[in-house]
């Protein structure tokens, strides 16, 4: 049973006792539940880059695998040949807002100078976590008014950009975000 409070895991088990009456067992499974989601991901990320040579596809299905669990928002940015970073995927449950984020992008593109975000990744390679999202970081990442406002509106409230890396290259960033 989970408790969506508390962010655990319990397992209850009952036995009839022999002279009337219940014995109950209460056990804390957080980490046991916690190891188990990670072996489905894991094997689940395993089955997706196995049976694609299609990147674009492939960082698709991956994006679709970490919503609604891991993150409220996912997006998945590859370097092209040029070295500029194209938003291959967004995942999010409700479609419209997949369309949504996906015009987003396109009107306010990353700025590859920004000191902070995927680029900062893909230069250093090293993954950046905001744990919160503070007003701060919102003003300095707009592009104009409106940019803010839709920010503001989404509600980020944290986020992790992670490199993708193969034989040791960067290939592009997995940003995932709550909002």
């Amino acid at each position: 049973e989970f408790h969506a409070a508390s962010g655990t895991w319990s397992e209850l088990r009952c036995y009839p006792m022999p002279g009337g009456g219940l014995a109950t067992l209460w056990k804390d499974v957080t980490a046991a539940q916690r190891a188990e989601e990670s072996r489905h991901y894991l094997a689940r990320a395993s089955e997706i880059l196995a049976a694609s040579l299609d990147r674009d596809e492939t960082a698709r299905q991956l994006a679709f695998l970490l919503v609604p669990r891991l993150a409220d928002w996912t997006s998945v940015q590859l370097l092209d040949e040029q070295g500029v970073l194209r938003q291959v995927a967004v995942a999010h449950v409700d479609p419209a807002k997949v369309a949504w984020a996906r015009e987003l992008n396109e009107r306010y593109p990353p700025d590859p100078e920004q000191p902070h975000g995927a680029h900062e990744v893909v230069r250093t390679g090293k993954p950046v976590l905001f744990a919160e999202i503070p007003e701060a970081l919102l003003v300095a990442a707009a592009q104009d008014a409106e940019h803010l406002r839709i920010m503001r509106e989404i509600g980020f409230t944290s986020a992790l950009t992670v490199p993708l890396a193969a034989r040791g290259r960067t290939l592009g960033v997995m940003t995932l975000v709550s909002a």
